[in-house]
């Protein structure tokens, strides 16, 4: 990896400096004129669309619980539990942070140069740094490579239970597991222009090289995961790290027209630069944000959506679809969920600015509607983020892999399943002995290209309150929390009205 010091110091010093890094005066439409209310009824009709797609077992037709990975799953159980407070979503969180801890390379297991869930010796650093803290992007035994995908989705799902729990102890052990994701991320697979690149092999014979391919969703995610790490730790280091990925992203043209608008949808971007703006976690970048995640709402809802379907196509450059597509719709629906925290300038009645970042011992949990009583809107946002919970977040996989199947660069090669494709076999209903089937064939990344050495860079510090280890949850059936949540969706079932309603999970 290239020296990453010069580039964070270079750009930490240059935001601390001015605001206004990013904005370019090429964007297309980079304000919001669309009112609160109407931003929430647009959201609350794309929500609906979707919901109305459902089939009575809460799947859309032709899909199974398989169509989804289990630590995606985990994002939306944190999410549902946020909303409705039913101790049933968190259980599943942890739970699917267990299965993502099975396939994440910890300090004993690099000592070992082994790991119980791969047949192969691992390389225990690669220039000079550990490979703890990577998560392997299949379950296949013989499989070594490491994802920004996988890796990401554990590091996010890491710092939300880490934020979620009052228990010291457990926010330690995810503290820990999310810093750890974060030095990975940054040793590993960030380039010296501060993109996050897609994957490396952790065999012991490999060279250290990472797939020079960089996509847009790797970056989200590593945006959400450092957002949310920063506001409770408040670590320099991380917000550093940030910093850098942040400024490196937005421009970037692989992913985007020059009007800023991107090429296709990408709900992980746009949901790490929403938790990013919510937890204003760069201050001085905080109106620039605002503006590219208004670019994209704006397009959104001008260019891939007309008649009135409130169904939305693929590109969000346009032109719409009339066909309904799971996928494209929950990437519409990260836009137009992103939008409804910006403030609106002409509209008195919008939400508050975000306050400051509070110092880490006052961290709260979620972040609420300004109105303290129940309101139409309230409900309604209520429900667009739970339904998100259950159709948007996890279905984005599909479009990964569909995108990275049309890549030029990428050949077909015969790989077991890809943990972030396959539910079934890790749900509550299945044995261990699912991850033996034989192997479908999947996409592989083509041979990867060498790194230069790296120098030494801060890295992501999280103090240690104590080594004690959590013990392994009881298994839940995934089959079980999308019904609840399917319940609740359908029916409209809200808290009592003498309890709090529910809350805005970024």
């Amino acid at each position: 990896m290239a020296s990453i010091l010069p580039l964070v110091l270079v750009s930490y010093f240059s935001l601390g400096c001015s605001g206004g890094q990013l904005a370019s005066s090429a964007w297309r439409k980079p304000n919001i004129t669309t009112s609160l209310t109407d931003r929430v009824h647009i959201a609350d009709a794309g929500v609906q669309k979707a919901i109305s797609m459902l089939g009575p077992d809460a799947q859309f037709d032709g899909q199974s619980l398989a169509y989804a990975a289990q630590l995606a799953y985990g994002h939306a159980a944190c999410r549902a539990y946020v909303a409705y407070n039913d101790s049933t979503f968190y259980d599943y969180a942890v739970q699917s942070w267990w299965f993502g801890r099975t396939y994440t390379l910890t300090a004993q297991e690099i000592a070992a140069g082994t790991t119980s869930v791969k047949n192969f010796t691992l390389r225990p650093e690669c220039q000079d740094i550990t490979m703890a803290g990577g998560t392997f992007w299949s379950t296949d035994a013989n499989e070594p490579t490491i994802a920004g995908l996988g890796t990401g989705t554990f590091f996010v799902l890491s710092a939300l239970l880490a934020e979620l729990t009052p228990d010291p102890t457990e926010k330690n052990v995810y503290l820990q597991a999310a810093a750890a994701s974060a030095n990975f991320t940054q040793a590993h697979l960030l380039n010296s222009q501060g993109l996050v690149q897609d994957t490396i092999s952790a065999l012991s014979n490999a060279s250290c090289a990472s797939n020079s391919i960089y996509e847009s969703y790797d970056a989200g995610l590593a945006i959400e995961g450092l957002s949310i790490l920063y506001s409770i730790t408040r670590d320099p280091a991380t917000q550093s790290l940030l910093n850098t990925i942040v400024v490196a992203t937005i421009p970037e043209p692989a992913w985007q027209h020059s009007n800023g608008v991107l090429t296709n949808g990408d709900l992980y971007l746009l949901r790490g630069l929403t938790s990013l703006y919510a937890r204003q976690s760069i201050p001085d970048l905080q109106d620039d944000i605002g503006q590219y995640i208004a670019v994209q709402f704006n397009a959104v809802i001008d260019l891939t959506t007309a008649n009135n379907t409130n169904i939305y196509g693929n590109s969000w450059a346009g032109p719409p679809s009339s066909a309904f597509s799971p996928v494209n719709q929950s990437n519409a629906l990260s836009a137009l969920l992103g939008a409804i925290n910006l403030r609106n300038t002409s509209d008195v009645s919008g939400l508050p600015s975000p306050e400051p970042s509070p110092e880490p011992s006052s961290i709260p949990t979620n972040f609420p509607l300004a109105s303290p009583h129940k309101s139409n809107d309230a409900i309604i946002i209520g429900s667009v983020f739970a339904v998100v919970a259950l159709v948007g977040v996890a279905i984005g996989i599909c479009a990964i892999g569909r995108r990275r199947s049309r890549s030029a660069s990428m050949r077909t090669s015969p790989v077991s399943y890809s943990m972030w494709d396959t539910l079934r076999q890790i749900s509550g209903k299945h044995t261990r002995d699912a991850l033996d089937q034989p192997p479908p064939t999947v996409v592989s990344k083509s041979a990867p290209r060498p790194r230069p050495a790296a120098a030494a860079a801060p890295m992501v510090r999280v103090v240690a309150q104590n080594s004690a280890q959590l013990p392994p949850p009881t298994n839940l059936p995934t089959e079980d929390l999308v019904r609840i949540l399917n319940e609740r969706l359908q029916n409209r079932n809200w808290p009592d009205e003498e309890e709090a309603l529910p809350e805005y999970p970024v």
